[in-house]
């Protein structure tokens, strides 16, 4: 056995016990200028496929790594864990044994559906997982992605996106929690807590990256277009859930959005993230660039004048990391000694260096070993993960309508003769989003919804039909397949009991032959029309002429608008969101009654393509609708009222739940300036005749305010479980008053008066009871 090492005769970055600003600072006066440039970039795609399995380029890897080499990436999604990390762990000690200093990787990567890459457990998209209102659940599920990614050696996720969802033609709603500040910043804070926890040793477990500053209403919905908006919109509006984050669980890194905002792209906007985002909002972590924005300031935007220029521009600004898909980041045009002899380049490069360096130092990279094969074989897709999967899922499932046709007696089902028809384009795939490494159509990653109803009740009782030949339209043909397809499943549907058509948008991953017309969602596919894509309302229009009993599953990452005819014909509707690998399953036990079901919405359903932006939140001026016989209307026609009817916070389930006895008190309290905080409970009763999960949701609004408030906002919610009969009395957490404040020009104000707060199942009216009270 080796001596031990005697901390005072190795240098202080290497000294375990030291804090990690007190190493990185020892460190950085060690490094030379190539070496500090290195740090501020990586290779993000080390690996690549073919035919499944990883591949290395050898001569394209030293390439890159010459001059960035701070962090490093898996790659393709494709590509399976239990081959992935060997080659990895090798990667890893090349590193260290070639380094001078000694300088580890980090290993940097995706995390919303679990694993970037395949082998994990496939967890339900980010909005789905939030449709559950289950925080404790969700808390679990993070855990259990955490350790799977630390199986695979994974230090550095870029998660969570704690966006606000704005515009439903985003392609990339599905990745956010919602629409609500208070839900994203709660969630977020979960995500953030539960990743960076530290181990026994005291290090940060996996670093997380907040993202993305300023983002979420870009110009028609589009991924990288410009935003509007003042210091008081994005204060109030769109930064809430960073407020919460930041001080509250210190994210150790943010990530710049690509967005210009008020004519200033987010890369090189130091107005938003000196004076906003560090002064205001207080965030100390590390700021890096989205992947190739820094390049899009020469290329794009033409705020740059040459490559060298925008890597100067954004390193002025404030970002301090490049994250770069693939080739030669900017950053590393910055590795001429000559601009390390400027000091005011050298000063930003120095600052940017220290801080990527503490999140190594805090994460033990110079310390902790290498991940185990045994351990990734023992961790991934364990007993636990897939429970905690299975439980998410089932209570991320919202049903939007019931006429009391669910749930279906499964013994009826058996005794009788009757099929049900299992139809739609996405029946029979596994519709996950672009950050998911599912490939729609590889069983290995769950079975579909056709697939669980046939093991559930049997082969003989299910018939299937696609329904359309693409989920869209080709439009170099005359249509006469889509037509033939759909002719094919109202003939199947005739023949059975019930049908249960699943229609939806978006298909596959990052995965460049799924990058066609056939996705219509997520990352970079944003849709004007929030119908469903193609021929998908024919075929559904078609099976309901039938009058066969039809159950509508929407399965995607963004919302739709469901039209009267559809609203009032089929029997019930539920959203299903973005799949995880039990998806298939929750749906089967659901519509047998197994499952009662507990989502809520957390973004709302527009009513017509055009009536959006729908949030719940809006202003009061927002709805005070035209002239003369028009008042009471936003849209003349449509003639619809401003709060759509399936809205934020609504979902419903197999049992009933009332709402009694709700009061509201006010307490003194000595905490600094705050000498006031507001409590409410409420008695809620299952009147029903099954067990169930209600959600109990509180509302607020001040009376008068200095600028226009929303008509209300979410300030608490709680999950709970009530059998038949039983009550409980809940009691909201107490509301300091500080929390019901707002930003006036950046500046914090908490009005004292008169305020209305509302308990209840849902943000609708009829689902609220209204209190009011005085704060002093």
């Amino acid at each position: 056995m080796a001596a031990a090492v005697n901390p005072r005769d190795v240098a202080p970055y290497l000294n375990p016990s030291l804090p990690p600003p007190e190493r990185a600072a020892d460190l950085l006066d060690r490094m030379t200028w190539e070496e500090k440039i290195g740090q501020l970039g990586g290779v993000r795609r080390a690996f690549g496929t073919s035919t499944g399995k990883p591949t290395f380029n050898r001569s394209s890897f030293e390439t890159v790594h010459a001059t960035q080499n701070g962090q490093v990436g898996y790659g393709p999604q494709a590509n399976w864990a239990h081959d992935l990390l060997p080659m990895m762990n090798g990667l890893r000690a090349e590193q260290l044994n070639s380094s001078r200093l000694g300088i580890p990787y980090i290993v940097i990567a995706d995390s919303v559906n679990g694993l970037w890459f395949s082998g994990g457990t496939l967890f339900p998209g980010t909005v789905s997982m939030a449709s559950s209102w289950n925080l404790p659940l969700y808390g679990d599920v993070v855990a259990a992605i955490r350790d799977e990614n630390l199986a695979m050696g994974v230090n550095w996720v870029l998660s969570p996106e704690v966006d606000i969802t704005r515009d439903p033609r985003n392609g990339r709603n599905g990745e956010m929690y919602g629409e609500d500040t208070y839900l994203v910043g709660e969630f977020a804070t979960r995500y953030v807590q539960t990743m960076q926890e530290k181990d026994d040793g005291g290090w940060v477990k996996i670093a997380t990256t907040i993202k993305h500053f300023v983002f979420g209403a870009g110009s028609g919905g589009v991924n990288r277009a410009s935003m509007e908006g003042g210091i008081n919109h994005i204060l109030n509006d769109l930064a809430p859930p960073y407020r919460k984050v930041i001080p509250e669980a210190q994210p150790m890194s943010l990530m710049a959005s690509y967005s210009t905002v008020d004519g200033v792209p987010m890369s090189i906007n130091k107005y938003l993230l000196q004076d906003v985002l560090r002064s205001i909002l207080g965030f100390e972590g590390l700021i890096m660039s989205d992947a190739n924005a820094i390049e899009y300031l020469f290329t794009e935007a033409k705020v740059a004048s040459s490559r060298e220029d925008a890597a100067l521009k954004a390193l002025a600004a404030g970002l301090e990391h490049e994250l770069h898909p693939g080739g030669h980041g900017l950053f590393s045009d910055l590795i001429d000694p000559a601009h390390g002899g400027d000091p005011s380049i050298a000063s930003l490069v120095n600052e940017s260096v220290r801080a990527f360096l503490e999140i190594k130092f805090a994460t033990g990279m110079f310390d902790r070993p290498l991940p185990t094969v045994e351990n990734m074989k023992a961790t991934l897709r364990n007993k636990r993960h897939l429970g905690l999967n299975r439980n998410i899922t089932r209570e991320s499932l919202v049903m939007l309508k019931n006429d009391g046709f669910l749930p279906i007696s499964r013994d009826q089902i058996s005794s009788s003769e009757g099929k049900i028809a299992v139809i739609g384009p996405y029946a029979d795939i596994i519709n996950a989003g672009n950050y998911a490494p599912a490939d729609p159509l590889d069983r290995r990653y769950g079975d579909s919804i056709r697939r669980s109803f046939e093991r559930e009740l049997g082969r003989d009782k299910i018939v299937y039909a696609k329904g359309t030949s693409t989920i869209l339209p080709n439009y170099d043909d005359d249509g006469s397949a889509d037509d033939e397809a759909i002719a094919e499943a109202v003939d199947v549907a005739k023949g059975a009991d019930l049908a249960v058509i699943v229609l939806g948008s978006g298909f596959g991953n990052f995965d460049t032959s799924f990058i066609n017309n056939d996705r219509t969602d997520t990352e970079g596919f944003a849709h004007a029309d929030l119908g469903f894509p193609g021929k998908q309302q024919h075929l559904l229009d078609a099976v309901l002429d039938t009058g066969v009993p039809t159950v509508l599953i929407m399965n995607s990452g963004q919302t739709f608008v469901i039209n009267d005819s559809t609203m009032s014909r089929c029997r019930a509707i539920f959203h299903a969101w973005l799949a995880g690998e039990f998806t298939g399953d929750a749906v089967v036990e659901t519509l047998l009654g197994q499952v009662n079901p507990s989502g809520k919405l957390t973004v709302t359903m527009p009513q017509h393509n055009g009536a959006f932006p729908a949030a719940y939140d809006f202003l009061p001026s927002d709805a005070v609708g035209g002239f003369g016989g028009a008042t009471l209307y936003d849209w003349h026609w449509p003639q619809l009222t401003r709060k759509a009817p399936l809205a934020f916070g609504f979902g419903l389930s197999y049992t009933t739940f009332n709402f009694s006895r709700a009061s509201i008190s006010t307490q003194q309290q000595r905490r600094g300036n705050d000498t006031s905080a507001v409590s409410v409970s409420v008695t809620v009763t299952n009147s029903g005749d099954v067990a169930g999960k209600e959600v109990v949701q509180l509302y607020y609004r001040p009376q008068h305010t200095i600028i226009e408030f929303p008509v209300m906002k979410l300030i608490r919610f709680v999950k709970i479980t009530l059998e038949p009969g039983e009550s409980k009395e809940v009691v909201l957490n107490t509301v300091p008053i500080k929390e019901l404040g707002y930003f006036v020009n950046g500046k914090w104000n908490v009005d004292r008066g008169n305020y209305s707060f509302w308990v209840g199942s849902s943000s609708r009216g009829e689902d609220l009871t209204c209190l009011d009270v005085y704060i002093f």
